[in-house]
């Protein structure tokens, strides 16, 4: 600093140190931000420019690049409509740039490269832009028959739908409707042409011979054949129509869903193979959100195996399962009151066929809910009222479902209070079940029961197959009751037996009665 100030004077040496560290601080601060701001962009994923059309991509390989996707499905689109122009693709997993032999090689944007493997990038292209999800159900039975008939011209066109489905007359013999139309249309086509070939023989128009034919034969090769199919059921849909006739050229194929739009449209078309096969895939796919929607299928097309398999999976599982589920509110009445009434219908105890009951009644009254309440808002809603709602011209329809319950069979204390909280049943009904109650206790036990079949009192056991045996003791009016289920052998055979324990009062009993049966499952 001091051989750089010899020739200066004083205030002008001082004036230059000072800029020189002003320059100096603002060189720093400059390269400090620059420094700064390439990070930042590092860290919030700056986008890239990828071709020439003004798309950008993340450098990073993110699957969650929304932008990137929606890029690849419009330059395939875009590259299917103008084949002759140069094609870019942008996967959205990685950065890559795919030139054509006629792009410019001194194109000032950088050539990126995919990090990826060719299959590895093709297959995930793939997923992302070829999703069946993404096509129409028109776009993928023509994706099918392009595959497996080759690209081959279609030979029918079935206007069904609002929509122009292309077939070939090779596949039509699996249905017998498209088979039936395809034949009639053929042979009204046949007689057409051979009226024209009438008239143009008997005809003496100047035109020659050779001209005729001309004529003859552009009419015979005009084009595929159009077959027009009305449908009149409202649960056949594209979606379900679609699949029906992909399954003509591969019976492999699968829907989104079994159900009624599958049996439908398969009974519409006349496909014997595809109604037997969704019958068999329905019947295996019985649960809580499909039984009742199932159930009303069987009874729609008269399916009493269906129909049978509905009804005794109610018997099952109504308290157990469907009364924990939203569906629970698609249950008619009708089968409801049903399977109420059924000898074989399964529960722990009686007061958790009421809770159902509850639940599906409320479900009823307020079809707009589209979630389970809690019990409590249950116990809130049929408690609030001061009528009786049986009572009432509401409630007069539900009396039948109430009258299939067996709540003399409810004896626990908080059960009973509940009963009496809640404004359901009228009060001589409460009456006749407390009193009922009293005249056992003070009879030793013993209850009023004038039908066997209709008032015994439903007990039951959860027994999972990996234990050996279970056992469950029950009380109920000074007996107690031991009910005890044990596997037999190796086999799914297993033993249940109810074996009265003890007994309190002075009804005398030297030796418990045992009840075994057995069954297999």
């Amino acid at each position: 600093m001091r051989a750089g100030c010899e020739d200066t004077s004083p205030e002008d040496c001082q004036g230059w140190i000072r800029h020189s560290r002003r320059s100096a601080l603002i060189t720093s601060h400059i390269s400090q931000q620059n420094s700064t701001r390439s990070v930042s962009a590092r860290s919030l994923g700056q986008r890239t420019q990828a071709g020439h059309t003004n798309r950008w991509q993340l450098p990073g390989a993110l699957g969650s690049d929304l932008l990137g996707q929606a890029q690849v499905q419009r330059a395939e689109e875009f590259g299917n409509k103008s084949s002759d122009r140069k094609k870019y693709s942008a996967d959205p997993m990685a950065l890559h740039w795919h030139e054509t032999a006629t792009s410019c090689p001194h194109s000032p944007l950088p050539r990126l490269v995919h990090p990826l493997s060719a299959s590895r990038r093709a297959r995930l292209c793939k997923d992302v832009t070829w999703s069946s999800k993404l096509d129409t159900p028109e776009e993928r039975l023509d994706v099918l028959y392009g595959r497996v008939a080759h690209n081959a011209k279609p030979d029918v066109v079935l206007e069904c739908l609002g929509v122009r489905w292309k077939l070939h007359c090779s596949v039509l013999s699996s249905s017998d409707t498209l088979f039936e139309l395809y034949t009639n249309s053929k042979r009204q086509q046949d007689v057409e042409l051979q009226e024209r070939a009438v008239i143009g023989k008997d005809s003496r128009v100047s035109s020659s011979a050779c001209e005729r034919g001309l004529v003859y034969r552009k009419w015979l090769l005009r084009g595929p054949l159009t077959l027009r199919l009305p449908v009149k059921d409202d649960s056949i849909n594209k979606e379900a129509l679609s699949f029906a006739l992909r399954t003509l050229y591969d019976p492999e194929e699968r829907p989104d869903e079994w159900g009624e739009a599958v049996l439908s449209t398969a009974g519409l078309l006349g496909m014997s193979n595809l109604f037997q096969k969704c019958l068999t895939e329905m019947l295996a796919h019985i649960s809580s959100s499909t039984v009742c929607s199932f159930h009303q299928v069987s009874c729609k097309f008269k399916e009493t195996f269906l129909q049978r398999a509905c009804e005794r999976w109610l018997e099952l599982f109504l308290v157990t399962e469907l009364s924990f589920h939203i569906k629970l509110k698609d249950l008619p009445f009708d089968l409801m009151l049903k399977t109420l009434r059924c000898p074989r219908l399964f529960a722990s105890n009686e007061y958790e066929v009421l809770r159902a009951v509850l639940y599906w009644l409320y479900l009823k009254l307020n079809p707009l809910r589209e979630t389970l309440p809690a019990h409590s808002t249950i116990i809130h809603f049929f408690s609030r009222e001061t009528a009786v709602f049986l009572e009432q011209p509401q409630g007069q329809k539900y009396i039948t479902i109430f009258q299939a319950l067996r709540m003399h069979g409810i004896t626990e204390w908080q059960h009973l209070q509940e009963l009496q909280n809640i404004r359901v049943l009228p009060e001589s009904w409460l009456l006749s079940i407390l009193s009922n109650h009293y005249h056992s206790l003070h009879s030793g036990g013993n209850m009023v029961v004038t039908d066997f079949s209709k008032q015994a009192i439903r007990f039951g056991v959860m027994f999972d197959r990996e234990q050996e045996c279970c056992t469950q003791t029950i009380s109920l009016c000074g007996f107690y009751f031991l009910l005890q289920a044990a596997k037999f052998g190796e086999s799914d055979t297993y033993n249940f037996s109810i074996e009265v324990r003890a007994l309190t009062g002075s009804y005398p009993c030297e030796k418990g009665h045992v009840i075994v049966f057995n069954m297999h499952l």
